[in-house]
């Protein structure tokens, strides 16, 4: 039995090496701060060997059992994606190990359609959706909600997020995507002049929020598209809408994407591996690593 405050040895699954994602490495040093045992790898280094009790999993050369916990950061996008999501889930299954977060969480974290079917079932606010294959189903589509978005329901950094104003005028964009990803997510267009927040949660805190506001004649509210953005003091409805989207989707640690609307918000998205965790300061970035940190050791003990 773990004893809460105890020594830990905790894996971080990172993203890979290359230093895309400097808050891995950061969860690892900060861990280590806490007088945990932190090793960092990722998922072409998890291998498996057969044993007395059958497949067996090693982590970097070490048995995966030997660890208490895991926080997951690992990417899953790839053409070798049935591979990636294979060595999380073999992962994810290893006796007494604790996942942060598991193998399904993750999965339904990527998609977007089944991030979408589990918040409405939890009663979370999110915009209405549809899968299209066709030009003739976007155009329906358009009938109903006017200007509509596409995206994969499996993308990465808004990449391939097309707005259609009109399917006739837009009609070479909504072939090239479905051309490319056969369905595609449809759901209304809401206007972003006013900007959408950026909620993240760490564990039960929520220590980084901030209002992002669109670049001169764009509509996309990301910062790496040359949007601005505040911090902000998030209303208590609001954070308690974000905490409860985080415990539908089954994050430890999330960043989402909440657009205000009229009826209250719409909660567009939750991202599984939220970035620049230090935009606001080390100070802020040291609570979002803590709330971390303190949901791993509270639900690992005992």
């Amino acid at each position: 039995m773990r004893v809460l405050g105890a020594v830990v040895k905790i894996g971080l699954l990172g993203w890979d090496y290359s230093g895309i994602d400097p808050d891995g490495p950061a969860l690892v040093e900060f861990g280590r701060e806490r007088g945990h045992e932190m090793s960092f790898f990722t998922l072409e280094e998890i291998t498996y060997r057969f044993g007395p009790d059958g497949v067996g999993v090693d982590v970097a050369g070490e048995p995966a059992s030997a660890f208490d916990a895991v926080i997951n950061r690992s990417k899953l996008y790839g053409d070798d994606w049935q591979d990636r999501v294979e060595r999380l889930t073999m992962l994810d299954s290893v006796p007494g190990l604790r996942m942060f977060d598991p193998a399904d969480a993750w999965v339904r974290g990527y998609s977007k359609f089944l991030m979408a079917q589990r918040l409405a079932a939890a009663g979370i606010p999110v915009p209405p959706v549809r899968s299209v294959t066709t030009l003739a189903e976007i155009e329906a589509a358009y009938e109903e909600w006017g200007p509509v978005v596409l995206k994969p329901s499996f993308g990465l950094r808004a990449q391939d997020v097309e707005r259609i104003d009109d399917p006739k005028a837009d009609q070479a964009v909504a072939e090239d995507l479905l051309a490319r990803y056969a369905t595609v997510v449809c759901q209304p267009f809401y206007p972003t002049a006013g900007g959408e927040y950026r909620i993240t949660v760490a564990g039960t805190a929520t220590p980084l929020n901030i209002l992002k506001l669109p670049a001169a004649g764009t509509w996309r509210c990301k910062t790496m598209e040359g949007s601005s953005f505040e911090r902000f003091d998030a209303p208590d409805e609001l954070v308690d809408l974000s905490v409860r989207a985080t415990r539908a989707m089954g994050l430890t640690l999330s960043g989402l994407d909440v657009l205000p609307h009229e009826d209250g918000y719409l909660v567009l998205e939750v991202n599984a591996v939220p970035g620049f965790l230090d935009l606001m300061g080390r100070d802020q970035h040291r609570q979002v690593l803590g709330g971390v940190f303190d949901w791993v050791e509270t639900h690992t003990a005992g």
